[in-house]
C-alpha cells in the first residue's frame, strides 16, 4: 500500500471538514457560535503537526496541516470581520402599544 497517498487522502478528508463552516459563514455572514478558543487551539495543534512533519520529513503531514492552519485563519478572520459588522448595524426598533423601544 502507498502510505504517502493514504496519508494525503486522510489529511484532505480531515481538512475538508472546515469547508462547510467556511461556506456557511460566508453565506450567512454570521459566525456567532464559532469559538475563538477552539480555532486557536486547533490551529496551534496543527502548527505543531507541521513542525513534526518537517522533523520526520512527511509531506502529507506538512501539506494537510498547512491547509488546516489556513482554514483556521480564514474562520477566525471571518468571525472577527462579521462580528465587527454586526456591531455597526443599528438595533431594530419595535413599536407596540404606543411604546417604542430598542431591542438590545
Amino acid at each position: 500500500m502507498n502510505w504517502e497517498l493514504f496519508g494525503m487522502v486522510a489529511g484532505m478528508i480531515t481538512v475538508s471538514g472546515f469547508l462547510p463552516q467556511i461556506s456557511k459563514g460566508y453565506r450567512t455572514k454570521k459566525l456567532d457560535d464559532l469559538s475563538y478558543s477552539l480555532n486557536i487551539l486547533v490551529g496551534t495543534g496543527m502548527f505543531m503537526w507541521i513542525i513534526y512533519g518537517i522533523n520526520i520529513n512527511s509531506i502529507p503531514v506538512i501539506a494537510t496541516n498547512i491547509i488546516g492552519v489556513i482554514c483556521n485563519i480564514i474562520l477566525i478572520a471571518m468571525k472577527y470581520r462579521y462580528s465587527e459588522l454586526q456591531k455597526k448595524q443599528p438595533k431594530p426598533i419595535i413599536k407596540s402599544n404606543n411604546n417604542i423601544r430598542r431591542i438590545t
